[in-house]
C-alpha cells in the first residue's frame, strides 16, 4: 500500500512540476523565414497571391504525400490539407492552413517590403497552443518541421522570379 501511495504522489508531483515548467513556454509562437528577392513588387505579388502559382514553388503544398491536390486562385485543397487566402491589404497576404487530421487552423502570412527592385519577403506561421504541457513541449520542434520547407520554398520563389521577372 505504501508503494502505491508513493507512486500516486510521485506521479502527481511530476505532473505538477512538468505543468509549471510548461508555463514558461509562450502560448503563441511565430515560425518565420525571410529572403531577399531582386524583383519588382508587382511580380512578387502575382506569384504569392495567386495560389495556382504555388505549385511552381511552394514545398508545403506541392508535396507528393498530399493526394487529390486542387489549386484555385484563392484556395488550395487536398485530402490532408486546405489553404485559404484571406482578405489581404497592401503588401501582405494572409492565409489559413487547416490540416484534416487534427482540424487545427494555423494563421499564416506573407509580407514583402523594400525598394522598387529589391524586396524582402517574410513568410510566417502563427501557432496558438493550449495549456497542455505535451502540446507546449511539442511546439519546440515546430520550427524544425516547418522551417526547412519554408526556406526551400522561398528559395524556389527567388530562383523562379529572378530568372523570369
Amino acid at each position: 500500500m505504501r508503494i502505491v501511495k508513493l507512486a500516486i504522489i510521485s506521479a502527481v508531483v511530476l505532473f505538477l512540476v512538468t505543468y509549471l515548467f510548461s508555463l514558461i513556454i509562450p502560448s503563441q509562437i511565430r515560425i518565420s523565414r525571410a529572403m531577399n528577392i531582386a524583383v519588382p513588387g508587382d511580380s512578387l505579388r502575382a506569384w504569392v497571391t495567386d495560389l495556382r502559382q504555388w505549385k511552381e514553388w511552394n514545398e508545403l503544398t506541392n508535396n507528393p504525400d498530399l493526394t487529390n491536390q486542387q489549386y484555385t486562385e484563392k484556395a488550395f485543397s487536398s485530402d490532408q490539407l486546405h489553404v485559404t487566402s484571406l482578405p489581404s491589404n497592401g503588401d501582405t497576404l494572409y492565409t489559413a492552413w487547416k490540416q484534416q487530421k487534427n482540424a487545427q487552423v494555423l494563421a499564416s502570412g506573407f509580407t514583402w517590403q523594400g525598394t522598387a527592385d529589391q524586396l524582402v519577403i517574410q513568410w510566417y506561421f502563427d501557432v496558438k497552443l493550449r495549456w497542455y504541457p505535451w502540446e507546449k513541449f511539442g511546439s519546440i520542434v515546430f520550427d524544425k518541421q516547418l522551417g526547412p520547407p519554408m526556406e526551400k520554398s522561398l528559395g524556389n520563389l527567388k530562383k523562379l522570379l529572378e530568372k523570369n521577372p
